[in-house]
């Protein structure tokens, strides 16, 4: 185990100021583990620290691929304070599994806090941490990987195996958990609603007809469907499944990591790594009749899907439905959940998804419109405020755009290599075959090979098209005018201004406050405003995005009474008025000044500027937020992962 013979000192004189980070993967991990952790560390700072200490735990739950989890802010918030003398972890995997640890370590070096992992024999006093620390993030990235493969390779054996049944559609009984597909049988009852499907679609019914008839007559969606309505969607699922004709498969799709914050998405999986499983004793349908049916739906379609432009969906990653502004882009500061138009019936009101799946206890809604108002109110006082850019920030733009070129140029060398030797790997081993020695062993290789050098291609096309010449930094009054252009322009339409502002704006976060005398849950709004995306190439340069990006927080909401005369009243007490002449002057009760000159003096009492604080868990005295009381109410951050 790590040991420190050097004599410390703390910063403050008195206690040593320790922050020890644990951490466990998932919920199915022992959360003794995190205790276990905690003593480890403490049985350290016993051994190696003389003196009085006070202990700071940041325990988290959750994939060490994250890299926007809240206790990783926290900790560098924490960090950030000087105040902490040592960060202690049982490995630096606990922090974070990738190279961001590294930096996370110089944050704290850089903050004057001694860094130990134990198990990883970091210490940031030897100069040596840095080699360890790459090593140590390293094993742990390679680790993980490694762990994903032997997943991977166990799940498809035992799905060759019939075992792995997942979620079936409707129409199927799995009878436990555990089930094989030999176990899975066809519910009777779904026999004549799938044949009359299949029978109105041959007839050229459309989805959403058949959908109509399907809610019209109750049929159950499924178990795993968490709607019990039918959509155009749901249906089209359910006959695009080849189950329906004695088929299983898996690894459509597969999960890729967005680099940026560690989480993944799910995207088409190469046609190789499909997996077919004949079930007949599944089949609701022969396979030549399931084949025309599809192959019909697909001609009759093919017209209305979109067009690629240079093989590429120009819409990728884009949300297919279209939405007023500020929808799919606010999302709640509890649970991370988008927030929804519709909230409590009333249409033009947005509320946290999470809380309408009972997974959040914040339930408080907000006007849309007036949101959209008032957000685009404090867009433009940002704008007027935005400073005169200094002469010289020019020149320094254009000398950090030559280092990212310079870098750019040598990442693309290293890509035309790799490309190089990949095609002389791929060609060496179709000569292997074609001298008839291959094996299916030497396929695996070359379909792997194959996808690594269309990576790289991919890759090497995205560095050609940045741009290769330094933007120009435009003045303060350009930029004033661009953002005032666009928003106009998107103003035309609601749709085209949500496209604008997810531009500007892309994350909005909604985050729950109360007067700090009481009263109804408000919202209010926190959010980045980002104006380099109206000149091209200003995305890719720290210097331009700390120049024009503002942080901005909005009011979603008009005041109470006694919030909104609180100022007025105040200084009219202060004048000498009395109450009943106060009333008066500002066309108000005796009894709404009483209670505005009572909230100054809550917030008087408790050294507060703002009369909103911030609420951190759900309010037990309205009664109209119990949501989390419900017995079907289970508190779960959202994972863009998963699917909606």
């Amino acid at each position: 185990m790590l040991t420190s013979n050097v004599e410390l000192s703390p910063k403050n004189g008195l206690v040593f100021l320790v922050l020890i980070v644990t951490r466990i993967s998932t919920e199915h991990q022992d959360l003794r583990s995190l205790s276990d952790q905690e003593t480890l560390c403490r049985q350290w700072i016993e051994n190696n620290v003389g003196g009085r200490t006070d202990v700071r735990v940041i325990e988290s739950q959750d994939s060490g691929e994250l890299l926007d989890r809240q206790e990783l802010r926290d900790l560098e918030a924490a960090l950030e304070t000087r105040q902490y003398d040592l960060l202690i972890v049982e490995d630096a995997g606990r922090i974070c599994r990738r190279h961001r640890v590294h930096d996370i370590i110089e944050l704290a070096i850089d903050n004057d806090t001694r860094v130990i992992a134990i198990n990883d024999n970091v210490d940031t006093l030897f100069d040596d941490w840095k080699l360890k620390i790459g090593f140590a993030a390293m094993h742990h990235e390679v680790s993980n990987a490694d762990t994903g493969k032997r997943i991977r390779r166990t799940l498809r054996s035992r799905h060759m195996q019939g075992l792995v049944v997942q979620c079936l559609p409707y129409g199927y009984i799995k009878p436990h958990p555990g089930a094989s597909d030999q176990e899975v049988s066809k519910d009777p009852a779904a026999e004549p609603i799938i044949e009359e499907i299949f029978c109105r679609l041959e007839r050229g019914v459309s989805y959403s007809v058949i959908v109509d008839w399907l809610n019209a007559e109750k049929i159950p969606t499924g178990r795993y469907v968490s709607s019990n309505r039918w959509t155009v969607s749901t249906l089209r699922n359910l006959v695009y499944n080849p189950l329906l004709k004695g088929v299983r498969v898996r690894n459509r799709l597969k999960s890729k990591r967005i680099n940026k914050t560690g989480r993944r998405k799910s995207v088409k999986a190469p046609p190789e790594e499909l997996l077919e499983r004949k079930c007949p004793h599944l089949a609701f349908v022969t396979a030549e009749r399931y084949d025309r049916l599809i192959r019909m739906l697909d001609k009759k379609n093919e017209p209305y899907r979109r067009k690629c432009r240079n093989g590429r969906d120009s819409r990728a990653d884009v949300p297919k439905k279209r939405t007023r502004f500020p929808g799919q882009q606010v999302f709640c500061a509890v649970c991370g959940h988008p927030m929804q138009w519709g909230g409590h019936g009333q249409v033009d009101h947005m509320v946290c998804k999470g809380a309408r799946d009972y997974h959040c206890w914040q339930s408080a809604t907000f006007d849309g419109l007036l949101a959209s108002a008032k957000i685009l109110t404090s867009i433009y006082e940002a704008c007027e405020q935005l400073p005169n850019f200094p002469e010289t920030l020019q020149s320094q733009v254009r000398e950090e755009f030559q280092a990212l070129t310079n870098s750019r140029e040598s990442e693309r060398n290293q890509i035309e290599k790799r490309i190089d030797k990949l095609t002389r790997d791929l060609n060496r081993l179709v000569e292997f075959i074609l001298n008839g020695k291959g094996s299916d062993f030497v396929s695996q290789k070359i379909a792997e090979i194959e996808d690594e050098l269309e990576q790289a291609k991919l890759e090497q096309q995205e560095l050609e098209s940045r741009p290769s010449v330094a933007p120009v930094l435009p003045t303060s009054e350009e930029v004033r005018e661009r953002a005032k252009e666009a928003i106009a322009k998107g103003s035309v339409c609601p749709y085209e201004l949500s496209r604008v502002m997810r531009k500007l704006i892309p994350r909005i976060e909604a985050h729950p406050m109360r007067l700090c005398d009481g009263g109804a849950i408000v919202i209010r709004a926190k959010l980045q405003l980002n104006l380099c995306s109206l000149v091209p190439g200003l995305n890719d340069l720290t210097l331009a995005r700390e120049v024009m990006t503002r942080s901005i927080e909005v009011d979603l909401f008009d005041p109470v009474q006694r919030e909104a005369f609180r100022g007025r009243v105040i200084a009219l007490r202060d004048e000498g008025m009395k109450q009943r002449d106060i009333a008066a002057e500002l066309g108000i009760t005796q009894a709404a000044v009483q209670y505005s000159v009572n909230l100054q003096a809550t917030m008087d009492a408790l050294g507060l500027q703002d009369p909103y604080v911030p609420v951190t868990e759900a309010p037990m005295d309205l009664h109209r937020m119990r949501r989390h009381l419900h017995p079907r109410f289970q508190f779960e951050p959202y994972d863009p992962g998963k699917q909606e």
